[in-house]
C-alpha cells in the first residue's frame, strides 16, 4: 500500500525539488517535511492543503480517495 509519504516524496521528485526547496516553498523545514514523508507524523489539513497546492494534485489524491 503507498503511504500518503510515499506520494509526497514521489510527488516532491517528479516536480525536480530537493526536500530543502520544497520545504522552503511549504514555509516549514525540512526536517519537518522529512518527518512526513517518512510517515512519522501526519500534517494538518491547512498543512496538507498546501501540499496538493504545491504539487498540482487534490487532497483527495493525497489522501488515498482518488487517482
Amino acid at each position: 500500500m503507498i503511504t500518503f509519504g510515499d506520494k509526497l516524496r514521489k510527488l516532491r521528485i517528479e516536480k525536480g525539488l530537493s526536500i530543502a526547496e520544497a520545504a522552503l516553498e511549504l514555509g516549514i523545514n525540512k526536517g519537518s517535511l522529512s518527518r512526513y514523508e517518512n510517515n512519522v507524523v501526519e500534517p494538518s489539513l491547512s498543512m496538507a492543503g498546501r501540499m496538493a497546492k504545491l504539487y498540482g494534485v487534490s487532497l483527495d489524491f493525497l489522501a488515498g480517495l482518488a487517482k
